[in-house]
């Protein structure tokens, strides 16, 4: 079912784009009229941010005609494609690639929301109130602090780590968090994170 309708979606989204300017090689490409963020959501079910979804080609990618700019990032000594796509007031969705395929989504813009009315801006009180099962995960991995609220599905929304006592990354018990603590981010994952 996930094969087909992520096939219809890829047709419907190559017909009704306008062709890209340019080559990929050339990084950026024409713009076009930017989605509306209040329609832009963030879709578990579907795996995806404002109609950008995983699994998505390059070409495909490309083909929505949104403006993007391809870069390349190390992280935990792997390199990735990282294709930055613009939707338009100051509205960054980025594609992280692995195999040819979007393998993760991130995005940091206001307005966007899930179906519960989660998203950038959502204090901690209002993430346990949407996801009773979800936890709250702090730590240093490799000198790279984290702070994200995982709830058993392929969204991770990572919480502002500078509203967080030093404690919370040395050790998760002893982490005194506020119910006001802030989402600055949110990343959807090819799989279930945790």
């Amino acid at each position: 079912m996930k094969i087909i309708s992520g096939t219809v979606w890829a047709l419907l989204l190559t017909a009704c784009s306008p062709a890209p300017s340019g080559v990929l090689a050339g990084a950026k490409h024409a713009p076009i009229e930017a989605t509306s963020l209040a329609t832009a959501d963030i879709d578990a079910s579907h795996g995806s941010i404002a109609g950008l979804r995983i699994g998505m080609t390059k070409d495909q990618l490309v083909a929505t005609g949104y403006t993007i700019i391809e870069r390349l990032v190390m992280q935990e000594g792997d390199e990735y494609v990282v294709m930055d796509v613009s939707l338009g007031s100051d509205a960054i969705i980025e594609c992280w690639f692995d195999d040819g395929r979007i393998e993760r989504l991130r995005t940091t813009a206001e307005g966007m929301s899930d179906d519960k009315g989660i998203g950038v801006g959502s204090t901690l009180a209002e993430l346990k109130a949407a996801y009773p099962g979800g936890r709250l995960i702090t730590g240093n991995e490799d000198g790279r602090r984290y702070a994200n609220f995982v709830s058993h599905s392929n969204v991770v929304f990572e919480m502002d780590m500078d509203a967080l006592p030093q404690a919370c990354f040395h050790d998760e018990s002893g982490c005194d968090t506020r119910p006001d603590l802030r989402v600055r981010g949110v990343v959807m994952h090819s799989g279930p994170a945790g």
